[in-house]
């Protein structure tokens, strides 16, 4: 016989004798220390760790007895420090049995973050395993061979400063949540840029796997924490069931180091078969739903959902995905559906904008959108008229986060500018997916109170520019001479700056024409000719 099975089967006889004068099953009091070493082992009784229990690196534990019980306490430990540490590989605890569901009290404390931790944790039960009376940790990998672990009102924590290994998980093996909001949560630990995709393997109930699955876009990780249940209210947690305009399904999504803050991709995966009515005739436009306080936003992209891939197996052609960026949106936690639309291939962001100086040493820029399609955030740029590029100056998140508005929306930033020549001021509008387009450029005078529309240079020995003030939509500019005689015309085609030249040397008068003729304001400009 191998020595590794010899230490094992001493271990258990040593264990199984301590429980014959104290505790039923297998019971590591607190002041005991019990080690599998290596090679494979089987406990057929329920086990009450209260103490140090180890599985090294080459060990593999069958446990097929009713209840596996950790107290707050104990350890679950590996090959590292003699077998004390909990920083080494460590070995496999596999759940088995054909005929019951077992039960597994964690001994884990979420909030503090203190208790035993699993390292392999492998469920074979086609009955499936509870989780009872706390949650539980596994802090390297987390294996379905077969059944499914239900959360009931407790956490299952994978990883350990990272999101650790979860595998084998479909449509039959995966996470079934509490069905209710608050409770029954997957977490996964410090998801960063670097992991990629990360999988949340849930569902509300036995015959329902509507995973979510998380794309952090930034680098500092966080937890991250997955529920779902039945229903989607009109309130986000209240009011009437929009069944028939979803899939009746909310996920609760939330992060626990920086709510709030972040670019992270949500991907959500649902059955077909829980389409409403209404989502089903529509099914082409879906989307992500986002409940952002007051209602479920609309939101981009909007498309047919594609057969579900959040699964280690087959692609689910039961299943849908759709996925949505969010910006500086998940808080904790944050509650998010699917709805369908109308399409947003033709709609686009309608953008407005000006500048204009409110001091001798500030100029405010302000914009308004409608409507606004999938808009992550507005940078305003400025350039001098002594320089020749633009330059970052502020940056503005859209106020509704990357959704769809057709109601107006106000924008507004002030930049510190003392800069007594003329300031040229655009936005770069950057949708969700990283494209971007710019406004139209404004220049503003140096002097408050200078007037809206400006000439410059002047004097010129022939070129010069128009700046016509957003506000007033001018159509046109008109140019006479010193007499009254009008020699030049010119539609502004909705341009703001406008390149212009007389060759004449002479004063003139330049008009600023609004829609049906009116002149705004007459300003006088001097050609000196070369």
């Amino acid at each position: 016989m191998k020595k590794g099975i010899k230490n094992i089967f001493f271990i258990i006889a040593i264990a199984c004798c301590h429980i014959a004068t104290a505790q039923p099953g297998f019971y590591v009091p607190k002041s005991a220390k019990v080690f599998f070493n290596g090679d494979t082992a089987t406990i057929f009784s329920d086990v009450i760790n209260y103490g140090n229990l180890g599985v090294g690196k080459n060990a593999f534990v069958n446990f097929s007895g009713k209840t596996w019980e950790n107290d707050p306490q104990s350890l679950i430990t590996d090959e590292s420090f003699s077998g004390s540490g909990v920083t080494g590989t460590g070995g496999w605890i596999r759940f088995i049995s054909d005929s019951i569901r077992q039960v597994l009290i964690g001994g884990y404390n979420a909030a503090a973050k203190s208790g035993p931790l699993f390292s392999h944790l492998m469920l074979q039960n086609k009955n499936g395993v509870l989780l009872n009376e706390s949650s539980a940790k596994v802090r390297k990998e987390l294996l379905f061979s077969s059944g499914r672990m239900y959360l009931s009102d407790y956490m299952m924590i994978i990883g350990d400063h990272n999101p650790g290994i979860l595998s084998g998980y479909d449509s039959l093996r995966f996470f079934v949540t509490a069905n209710k909001p608050g409770s029954g949560y997957l977490i996964r630990e410090n998801i960063r840029n670097s992991d990629g995709r990360i999988d949340f393997p849930v569902g509300s109930h036995d015959d329902s796997y509507t995973p979510a699955a998380i794309l952090n876009n930034v680098s500092a990780g966080d937890d991250y924490y997955v529920n779902v249940f039945d229903s989607v209210k009109a309130a986000g947690l209240t009011g009437i069931n929009l069944f028939p305009k979803s899939v009746n399904k909310t996920w609760e999504i939330g992060k626990r180091s920086k709510p709030g803050l972040d670019d992270e991709e949500i991907f959500l995966q649902h059955l077909t078969r829980d389409e409403g009515t209404q989502f089903k005739a529509n099914r082409n436009n879906a989307y992500v739903a986002f409940y952002n306080g007051n209602a479920w936003d609309t939101s981009a992209p909007q498309s047919t959902p594609v057969p579900g891939f959040i699964t280690t197996g087959s692609s689910l052609n039961g299943s849908g995905v759709n996925s949505r960026l969010f910006y500086n949106s998940i808080s904790s936690p944050s509650y998010f559906t699917k709805l369908t639309g109308t399409g947003t291939s033709a709609l686009k962001t309608i953008l407005w904008f000006n500048a204009r100086r409110t001091g001798y040493n500030t100029v405010l820029a302000y914009w308004d959108t409608k409507p606004e399609v999938s808009v992550r955030y507005f940078v305003l740029e400025r350039m001098l008229s002594n320089e020749n590029s633009f330059i970052q100056v502020d940056t503005v998140l859209s106020l509704i986060n990357g959704a769809i508005s057709l109601s107006q929306l106000d924008y507004a930033t002030i930049d510190s500018n003392g800069y007594t020549g003329i300031s040229f001021y655009r936005l770069k509008v950057v949708s969700l997916d990283g494209t971007y387009f710019y406004s139209n450029t404004v220049a503003v005078g140096g002097m408050p109170g200078t007037g809206i529309n400006l000439i410059w240079p002047n004097p010129t020995q022939g070129p010069f520019y128009v700046s016509c003030d957003p506000v007033w939509k001018i159509q046109t500019i008109v140019i006479w001479n010193a007499i009254g005689q009008k020699i030049k015309e010119e539609s502004t085609n909705g341009r703001n700056i406008i390149p212009m030249e007389l060759s004449i040397p002479g004063t003139y008068f330049v008009g600023f024409v609004r829609e049906g003729g009116r002149i705004i304001e007459t300003r006088k400009l001097v050609v000196v000719g070369k």
